[in-house]
């Protein structure tokens, strides 16, 4: 039996953690300074990235079951308070991903309120990867890879539910 090898995002990497994400924002400068003042500052999806917003428990599953396969996880927000996550996938994956049971994709232009990297604020965090070795900056995480992981992750909270 041959291992599952680490599969690598179809997109270049993302610069992490600020130059790209503020270039995400409708004014990158608000955004730097909103950052440097340890406030939130609103990205906007469909400009570098897609959007989707996934429960926390389904997520948490979601990370288990890229986990377990060796797939990539890219830089996603977790949102404590609210029991959320948000994922940024490709552009373009939004579209394909749209109707996926468990899952709400944002329309370009929707704006995401997010603390700096590596700053816990308004109760979100940002999540970012360690990079795959061989790029200068963590990936997105592959669509089908997520959509496959959500798949499974889903099947199994509903057996876990069945036993109950």
């Amino acid at each position: 039996m041959t291992e599952p090898t680490k599969t690598t995002a179809a997109v270049a990497p993302l610069a992490l953690p600020t130059d790209s994400l503020r270039e995400a924002a409708h004014d990158p400068q608000l955004t730097v300074d909103l950052w440097a003042a340890g406030r939130t500052a609103p990205l906007m999806s469909g400009r570098q990235w897609d959007l989707v917003r996934i429960d926390f428990t389904l997520a948490t599953a979601v990370i288990s079951q890229l986990k377990a396969r060796d797939r990539h996880i890219g830089p996603y927000v977790m949102g404590g308070a609210e029991r959320l996550m948000w994922w940024l996938l490709p552009l373009g994956a939004g579209r394909r991903l749209t109707g996926t049971p468990g899952l709400a994709v944002y329309p370009a232009g929707a704006e995401l309120f997010v603390p700096p990297p590596g700053k816990y604020h308004g109760e979100r965090v940002w999540v970012l990867p360690e990079g795959d070795g061989n790029a200068s900056a963590p990936a997105l995480t592959s669509p089908d890879d997520f959509r496959e992981a959500l798949a499974a992750a889903a099947r199994q909270l509903k057996r876990c539910r069945g036993r109950l």
